[in-house]
């Protein structure tokens, strides 16, 4: 039987063991990939696929730091996925160390008219990436989502910020959209680390 890889985690944060339907841990000393059983093929991607690896990824988070996934990935058998881990488990340890304690916040930022008229002109834009720049403060690291077209600014940005800075985080966000009344800002999360992570997947 296959194996679908959600994720990897430290195993020591899962025990004793949370029972997320569906799942079962392949561990390698101290980590621990996230798997499921399935077909070793291509599968489409859903959105039902999409919300419930989400959903799963987003368990094991409220435990330990996660290193999601990306959608899709799967190995032929048990043995793939501990050489996978064998052959990657430095870089995946030190990426756990990095994101443990620490989740995604992301930032958009639209004009406040009607849907059909919130991509922001040009000035709309300039004010809407210095706020994004502001943020940084807050955050450990950051990656932009959305570019304006035309100026090339950011429009949305990911953010990595310390778990127990979140609320700060948010009011920072508030008060960038008290300052800026002519652009409405969103604020999702906090999410696991979907914008920083990138995982080597050969075997």
């Amino acid at each position: 039987m296959a194996l679908n890889l959600y994720g990897v985690t430290v195993s020591e944060a899962h025990e004793p063991r949370i029972d997320v339907p569906g799942t079962l841990l392949v561990t390698l000393r101290d980590l621990a990939a996230i798997c499921g059983e399935g077909e070793y093929t291509t599968s489409e991607l859903t959105p039902d696929r999409v919300a419930q690896d989400t959903d799963i990824v987003t368990a094991y988070a409220r435990r330990g730091p996660v290193l999601p996934a990306p959608l899709g990935v799967s190995f032929k058998h048990k043995d793939a996925v501990d050489r996978w881990l064998e052959l990657h488990y430095v870089a995946l340890s030190n990426a756990l160390t990095f994101v443990d304690n620490r989740v995604v916040a992301r930032v958009h930022v639209w004009g406040a008219g009607a849907p059909d008229e919130r991509d922001a002109g040009s000035e709309l834009a300039t004010v809407a990436a210095d706020s994004l720049r502001t943020l940084r403060r807050g955050a450990v690291t950051t990656v932009p989502l959305r570019i304006e077209k035309v100026a090339g600014l950011v429009l949305s940005a990911a953010y990595l910020v310390e778990r127990d800075q979140w609320k700060d985080f948010s009011t920072e966000v508030e008060e960038q959209g008290r300052r800026a009344p002519n652009l409405r800002f969103e604020l999702t999360g906090p999410w696991p680390p979907y914008d920083f992570v990138q995982m080597q997947l050969g075997t």
